[in-house]
């Protein structure tokens, strides 16, 4: 029986000994690293059938899980780790391969979860081509929860959300991780069909106006048989091709555009669009009976400025995944990056963080990224780069601080804290030419808060007047 290679990845030199000693007494070849980056750079070399990740921050862990799963989507992964945050966020991750145990875990313990993870070695391969989608947030968790729910059913879904936000990451996953992961996806673009010709192309006897399928003369319906049909972008279709796509989805009606009219069509439909197709329908650009069709289970996909804690992991993701491309070495974003990358309003979402930071990868430098960022902030961006002391205007907090019997901790954070929304209410109205609905939006809060904190502030007709601390008595 052949030796069977794991790699350890472990910071703590007491902690990443220990290891390698018990399992080179079990039987394998264990190679031990320190460092995220050296451990995976190796991986091919050792082509592994296990790594052990021991105690990493929260964010390091999913960074190396991330980039892991990047290289071999089919490579096992156990976590040994007292935080019990990686152990939710592994549970929420969607993948199958990954295991977490305590630290206070004895010898036979580690070896149990070994055993077990290698007894899962074909399950795991099954999933090899199951696509990553990056981020921890609720927003990101409540989606993965759905996608595991939906992928083991067959009812049709929608998925709506802006571009750029990964509808299609979302459609192809949920295939992948149901019992069709094996069977055929065929990805219709339905915003290039044309009426004259819908019928051919939905249907595949024209095979090149279907984009991403492995075309034979059989109809599209009969190739994704047992498969996926992925109708993306369904809103742009017109009103003519909404009826023939009407059709040909019922349920009735699918089996009849097969060859051999004897047999069934087992096909799951999903589409996605970037409109509310319920204010389409209401407006009479889009058929009811269509969206009925369609909209069996919806999915709602966050932008990306709705889930700014997934931007720093994105960016680092995405950061690993050009570096290898390149051949260049990996690097860490600073602080300051992460920051701006939060602030940014991200209009073209996950799509546009991808490009800007691949952009800086080719050029080998991260401050290119934040230029390329900062370029492209709206007029109506409102920065909060400046130091947040000058933002309130708290430079006579140090004067009121002097005197310890005048210090009410209560007094200067209340004062703080009117100071601080007076003037960003100020930049949001400045940036809005005083256009107090843009304002209001601009800020996230209503309308009505909005002109009961102008007329709180007193900002009405005024540039911004400074105010003194409270005085005590």
């Amino acid at each position: 029986m052949l030796q069977q290679n794991i790699v350890i990845l472990e910071t703590n030199p007491v902690r990443r000994d220990y290891l390698r000693s018990i399992i080179s007494e079990w039987g394998y070849v264990p190679f031990s690293f320190d460092k995220e980056t050296i451990c995976l750079d190796n991986l091919s070399t050792l082509n592994p059938g296990l790594v052990i990740s021991g105690e990493l921050s929260l964010e390091r862990t999913l960074r190396f899980v991330n980039a892991l799963k990047m290289r071999n989507p089919c490579l096992p992964l156990l976590i040994i780790s007292g935080d019990h945050a990686i152990q939710y966020t592994i549970d929420t991750s969607l993948f199958n391969d990954i295991f977490v145990i305590d630290t206070t875990a004895k010898p036979f313990e580690i070896k149990n979860s070994i055993t077990k993870i290698q007894g899962n070695g074909l399950e795991n391969k099954m999933f090899k081509d199951c696509p990553l989608i990056i981020g921890n947030s609720p927003e990101v968790i409540k989606t993965k929860k759905m996608i595991l729910e939906l992928s083991r059913t067959k009812e049709t879904v929608l998925i709506q959300g802006e571009a750029g936000t990964g509808k299609d990451l979302v459609a192809r996953t949920i295939h992948f991780l149901s019992d069709r992961r094996n069977n055929p996806f065929i990805k219709v673009n339905t915003a290039a069909l044309c009426h004259e010709k819908v019928e051919a192309d939905l249907l595949g006897l024209n095979p090149g106006a279907i984009s991403g399928a492995n075309w034979n003369p059989k109809k599209i319906f009969e190739i994704a048989n047992t498969g996926t049909v992925y109708l993306d972008r369904i809103e742009k279709i017109s009103t003519p091709i909404q009826a023939e796509l009407f059709h040909v989805l019922d349920a009735e009606d699918m089996s009849k555009w097969c060859t051999d009219k004897k047999a069934g069509v087992d096909i799951r439909i999903i589409a996605s669009t970037t409109a509310d197709l319920g204010l389409h329908v209401e407006k009479g650009k889009f058929r009811k009976d269509l969206f009925y069709r369609l909209n069996v289970i919806r999915i709602a996909i966050p932008p990306l400025r709705n889930r700014i804690q997934d931007i720093p992991l994105l960016a680092s993701f995405f950061n690993d995944m050009f570096c290898r491309d390149t051949g260049r070495s990996n690097y860490d974003l600073s602080e300051k990056t992460k920051n701006i990358l939060r602030r940014y309003h991200w209009p073209g979402n996950v799509r546009e963080l991808k490009n800007v930071v691949k952009y800086s990868v080719f050029l080998g430098n991260e401050y290119s990224m934040l230029n390329q960022t900062l370029s492209h902030q709206p007029h109506d961006f409102i920065d909060y780069s400046e130091d947040i002391y000058n933002i309130a205007e708290l430079s006579d907090v140090k004067k009121y601080l002097m005197d310890l019997s005048k210090v009410s901790l209560k007094d200067i954070c209340r004062e703080f804290i009117t100071r601080t929304e007076k003037k960003i209410m100020q930049q949001a109205l400045k940036k809005t030419n005083w256009n107090r609905k843009k304002a209001a939006i601009l800020l996230d809060i209503s309308y009505k808060s909005l002109l009961n904190k102008i007329k709180a502030y007193d900002l009405i007709g005024s540039s911004g007047n400074q105010e003194k601390l409270p005085q005590r008595h």
